[in-house]
């Protein structure tokens, strides 16, 4: 057993929270919320301007777009762990 960086993890931690709740797959109705836009409609405005910091991906025969739980998972920790720490005495 090996042990894991403090990125690892946190993205296993956040993961198995996101798969147990949404799933292996995020739809773009819950993708918007998770990576942090204010609405659907800023979520779209990304998406044209390609700033969208996962690979999203269409499924055939449904509508929308999809993100792997995983991808967001690593997004998220990477995000959370490149915030210096405040120490507090």
């Amino acid at each position: 057993m090996t042990s894991l960086n403090p990125t690892e993890q946190l993205v296993q931690q956040l993961q198995e929270t996101l798969t147990r709740l949404y799933g292996p797959i995020l739809a773009s109705k819950d993708l918007w919320k998770l990576l942090g836009y204010a609405s659907p409609a800023a979520y779209r405005q990304a998406r044209l301007r390609q700033r969208i910091p996962v690979a999203e991906f269409e499924i055939e025969g449904r509508r929308g777009r999809f993100a792997l739980t995983q991808d967001v998972a690593r997004w998220l920790a990477e995000q959370r762990l490149s915030i210096p720490q405040i120490i507090k005495d």
